[in-house]
């Protein structure tokens, strides 16, 4: 199970994230599919630049109750890959989140993070971060006003040229690796351990924050209407945990 990119996206960045997310995400330990809601998996839509077409996968694994990956075209130029890695609340591990937006063969945006679910990263991941080469970016791009969900570590980039797209590439591999070693090493506490209660309130909180993206649901909006998109966003990109 998966999305094949190829069948949907053109731009070289969208399909290379595509295949890296999903080749990581299948080396976790206890990865199974997860089953999205009913008519989730391909949808079709239209707009007045061209036909809507959306794909999604999500997965479960070991410290991680949601991979979701969603890929999209608008148009005949239009490309966007979207990914969170929501975690078990549970465990002490942060949300990976990458997004791009690839436009007539130009990324005009590309942010990938590890936004933090406790107060804080965890020591050995927080120094990890802070030794990855971290590329110089022509073009950093400033976080919208709902943007302090994000930690101090995210890049939020318009790459210029394909030296830079195959940096943020190298780039969001390395938060990944990052993540996925960090999984190996932390075990749960109890549903009802004080940090687990803080970490699930931190996590609805980040999907809340996400669901104020207004220029996600006008988007959505165009092309299959109001309520469509409202449920799509609460119940498919930014689902909370369970209490």
């Amino acid at each position: 199970m998966g999305v094949d990119a190829a069948a949907i996206c053109t731009h070289p960045l969208v399909l290379n994230l595509a295949q890296i997310l999903q080749t990581h995400w299948r080396e976790l330990e206890q990865c199974k599919p997860l089953a999205l809601p009913r008519g989730m998996e391909q949808v079709k839509g239209a707009m007045e630049d061209g036909p809507v077409r959306i794909r999604n996968c999500c997965f479960s694994a070991r410290g991680f109750r949601k991979m979701h990956l969603e890929l999209a075209s608008i148009g005949p130029g239009l490309n966007i890959l979207h990914a969170v890695m929501f975690p078990d609340p549970c465990w002490d591990l942060p949300l990976f989140g990458c997004d791009l937006v690839a436009a007539r063969g130009q990324v005009s945006a590309a942010v990938v993070d590890l936004s933090p679910t406790a107060e804080a990263l965890s020591p050995s991941l927080g120094r990890q971060l802070q030794a990855l080469p971290r590329p110089e970016f022509s073009e950093p791009r400033q976080l919208p006003p709902w943007g302090d969900i994000f930690s101090s570590a995210v890049c939020f980039v318009r790459p210029r040229g394909v030296e830079e797209e195959q940096a943020f590439q190298q780039l969001a591999a390395g938060y990944l690796r990052l993540l996925q070693d960090e999984a190996t090493r932390v075990g749960p506490d109890s549903p009802d351990h004080p940090a687990t209660v803080a970490r699930r309130a931190a996590q609805v909180r980040y999907c809340r924050q996400q669901q104020c993206n207004d220029k996600t649901r006008r988007v959505l909006a165009k092309a299959f209407g109001d309520p469509w998109a409202d449920d799509y966003i609460r119940h498919v990109l930014f689902d909370e945990p369970d209490s």
